[in-house]
């Protein structure tokens, strides 16, 4: 990914390129975009930067579309991409551009972030599908997005997924994304705010407020400077939270596991853990242990982790890629607590979730 610096600087000068007869002033108030409009914080954001302005009447006309062809000269200037003897793209439609959209175009076909073909369709509106490609491959974006993606096709889903995971796109509450659907200019706006200021992109959608379930299964993929590049899967299987039934397991695990103190209570939870891809530093196989977890209270307070024998079957174990463990890990807490579980807290890769 280019530097963020010349991503501003270059973002500048297209949008005032191709939305012509825009004001000046960095701070403008768009008498179209009220309090409660939906991207106002971001188009505000970019206008306090100089980066988006609005038109001479006050506006900003939040709805008019984004062309493709606007697109490809956005992205060649944020890349810095150099455009000059680039081969000619082929296109049958480009013919009659100015120069440098012309000159764009070539390069982000040059580069493979636009596909090759007969047509461009350069005064065509961008859809959101087109968007996630040309963004994914602009930017390298990597992830996956946990939820259910129903309305796109196979090919575009590691697009669309990548930039839902980053944040930087939404699924619909229905598990569609509408692919086909145009990008307006309050669309772009927020986008780009998304990119250049991370507060704005998406929450994660696994929080302390927003916990896994059980029965979820969670696909994540991480780099760490111990282990590297590693894709996994993680799963709630099995709960416990029946003080007097987890002790019963516990004690039947060992008999030199102490009984928990007055006011408290042991509670277990199953995991699944599968290692999809791992490309280790120091290590060549993973870690998979009970010290990854932790209880957190409902007001928010950490457990102290139970110095015990867990039952069988066990959580621990080292894993080579492909390997798979599922196994209880045992957490002492207040009798009248239902805590959340939080797994690698603090690291990139924190995920959280709910006993009930």
């Amino acid at each position: 990914m280019r530097t963020f610096y010349s991503f501003v600087l270059v973002f500048s000068l297209l949008i005032s390129m191709f939305f012509p007869g825009l004001v000046t002033e960095a701070k403008s108030k768009f008498k179209d975009i009220p309090e409660d409009f939906w991207a106002k914080e971001e188009i505000e954001f970019l206008s306090s930067a100089g980066i988006i302005k609005g038109y001479n009447d006050g506006t900003f006309k939040p709805n008019q579309p984004v062309k493709r062809v606007q697109a490809a000269i956005m992205i060649t200037r944020a890349l810095g991409l150099d455009t000059s003897n680039r081969p000619n793209p082929g296109f049958k439609d480009i013919k009659n551009l100015d120069k440098e959209a012309y000159n764009a175009i070539a390069a982000v076909v040059d580069e493979g972030i636009f596909s090759k073909g007969q047509t461009f369709r350069p005064n065509e509106v961008l859809s959101r599908g087109d968007m996630a490609v040309a963004l994914v491959k602009a930017y390298n974006l990597e992830g996956i997005y946990n939820g259910e993606i129903i309305d796109v096709s196979e090919e575009l889903l590691t697009y669309v997924s990548a930039l839902a995971a980053n944040g930087i796109t939404q699924i619909y509450d229905d598990g569609t994304f509408k692919p086909n659907k145009g990008v307006t200019r309050a669309q772009f706006a927020v986008f780009f705010a998304r990119v250049l200021e991370p507060s704005f992109r998406i929450g994660p959608v696994n929080s302390r407020e927003n916990p896994a379930k059980l029965g979820e299964t969670w696909v994540v993929e991480t780099d760490d400077w111990l282990y590297g590049h590693h894709k996994y899967e993680i799963e709630l299987t099995d709960v416990i939270t029946d003080g007097e039934l987890a002790w019963d397991i516990i004690r039947e695990a060992n008999m030199f596991n102490e009984e928990p103190s007055f006011g408290q209570k042991y509670i277990l939870a199953k995991f699944r853990f599968k290692l999809l891809d791992f490309d280790g530093t120091a290590f060549s196989s993973y870690d998979i242990n009970s010290s990854k977890f932790e209880a957190v209270s409902s007001n928010g307070v950490v457990y102290d982790s139970p110095i015990i024998v867990e039952p069988e079957p066990s959580l621990s174990t080292e894993l080579y890629e492909g390997g798979e463990v599922e196994g209880w890990v045992a957490f002492l807490v207040d009798e009248d607590d239902t805590p959340l579980i939080v797994w690698q807290r603090e690291q990139d890769d924190e995920l959280w979730f709910s006993l009930e």
